[in-house]
């Protein structure tokens, strides 16, 4: 009796994101990349891999519990250019993203990545060119935002940890780079004060319903942006992400992202 396996094992070769470099190669990083550039990591990922010269395609088996990997996803917080490319070691992972968008979370193996953003479409002149370095069993959002021509990668850890029953989570991100310094309000309530560019804030845990949020301006106390009816379920973890550019018709916005935790598993 043959049996049928309807849950077969994934493997890295059929994942979106590439494998990472090591250390020494984030440093050293050229546009080629062989199995053999990649033989030190693929060892410390899986150990019982045999890796054998010119092998064009290796396959890192991703078993829940003993695989170490993390996930990421990717979010087009950059106003002034409607579209991007991304590339991730050279491998395009997002095309033509849009602004205000998010890729789904990919699996991701820890270790360092060059990220590379264009304009959609283009292949020269980047807006940003960086690398970083993730670690396992961690849930990431990477978002990037700019102001003209210059844009930044901001990399968030979208926590994992427990929350009680009948609550959510919900943290504030400033990516907008010309929008003044402001407090936060939750249901009129301070809950947040001096927050500026790029700040990461806290998570608040709070009851599950239909929220208002209301952004101020620090200095003036004028009202910069107000949402309201903002639905928080039990048991999920939120990003209010303030994204947009002061000087466009549009301005601030506020958008709110669940997060990964309710619904990844490793």
């Amino acid at each position: 009796m043959t049996e049928n396996n309807s849950n077969p094992i994934e493997t890295s070769d059929k994942m979106m994101m590439p494998l990472p470099l090591s250390e020494e190669d984030i440093q050293e990083y050229d546009d080629y990349m062989t199995v053999e550039k990649n033989s030190d990591v693929i060892r410390r990922l899986c150990p019982q891999a045999n890796i054998v010269p010119n092998v064009k395609d290796v396959q890192i088996p991703i078993v829940p519990g003993i695989t170490l990997y993390s996930y990421l996803r990717l979010f087009n917080a950059f106003s002034c250019v409607p579209k991007i490319d991304i590339y991730i070691n050279n491998k395009k992972v997002a095309s033509a993203l849009e602004y205000k968008s998010f890729t789904e979370y990919y699996k991701i193996f820890p270790g360092y990545y060059r990220i590379q953003i264009f304009a959609a479409g283009e292949t020269q002149k980047p807006l940003l060119v960086t690398c970083t370095h993730l670690i396992g069993y961690l849930i990431y959002t990477a978002a990037i935002t700019g102001i003209e021509t210059k844009a930044f990668l901001e990399l968030l850890n979208d926590r994992i940890f427990t929350i009680p029953d009948e609550k959510a989570a919900l943290r504030l991100v400033q990516l907008s780079p010309n929008a003044p310094v402001m407090d936060a309000f939750f249901d009129d309530f301070l809950a947040l004060t001096e927050v500026d560019f790029r700040e990461i804030s806290r998570y608040l845990l709070t009851p599950s319903k239909k929220a208002k949020l209301t952004l101020k301006d620090y200095v003036k106390k004028s009202v910069l942006l107000e949402q309201g009816a903002v639905p928080l379920e039990s048991l999920y973890v939120y990003t209010a992400y303030v994204i947009g550019n002061m000087n466009v018709e549009d301005g601030l916005e506020l958008l709110v992202k669940e997060e990964g935790m309710a619904f990844l598993s490793f």
